[in-house]
């Protein structure tokens, strides 16, 4: 199977016992082609996996804090987005199943009747407040620690993430000013 151009197409060697079924009429060529859908799905999973591969090459390659930080955040980005797509593919696939079965779903109703409504969430303004060591917060005593940190938000399939931001004892939480739009 592979995807050209948009539409999909199965191939099936000639003189196979798949093209003797599918002659017969025993089996149905349909039910190896992948939809137009399946194939942008697949296609945002490839550019995931080669922007992880980059965040990969990237990140042994770098020689500053700030180039290994943003690595390493492009990276768990998109491992997170990998994840998502491959279940979004999973449950495209497994619809198709049950439409082509003719089945419906356990509560009785059509497929389509259980997709939920779309709608635009904006989050801005997100506060995590910090909880230090009483040691580490009022004596001052030892090195200043800093950590990176940045915000991943996942809604279904969609995943948006912040800016990072560094965090030292000084602070008593982390903000993210940044509007995210899901």
């Amino acid at each position: 199977m592979f995807c050209r151009n948009k539409t999909s197409r199965a191939t099936v060697a000639r003189g196979s016992a798949l093209e003797m079924e599918v002659k017969r009429g025993q089996f149905r060529l349909s039910v190896l082609e992948d939809s137009a859908q399946d194939c942008e799905v697949q296609n945002l999973i490839e550019r995931e996996v080669r922007i992880k591969d980059g965040a990969c090459k990237l990140l042994a390659a770098c020689s500053q804090r700030d180039q290994a930080l943003e690595a390493s955040k492009t990276l768990l980005t998109s491992n997170t987005r990998i994840l998502a797509l491959m279940s979004r593919l999973q449950r495209m696939k497994e619809a198709q199943a049950m439409q082509r079965a003719g089945r419906r779903s356990f509560d009785g109703g059509a497929i389509d009747d259980r997709l939920p409504c779309t709608a635009k969430v904006a989050i801005s303004d997100i506060r995590i407040p910090l909880m230090w060591k009483d040691s580490e917060y009022f004596k001052n005593k030892g090195e200043l620690h800093q950590c990176a940190v940045f915000c991943l938000l996942r809604a279904g399939t969609e995943i948006h993430n912040t800016d990072l931001v560094i965090v030292d004892r000084t602070l008593t939480d982390v903000c993210f000013d940044e509007t995210l739009i899901l």
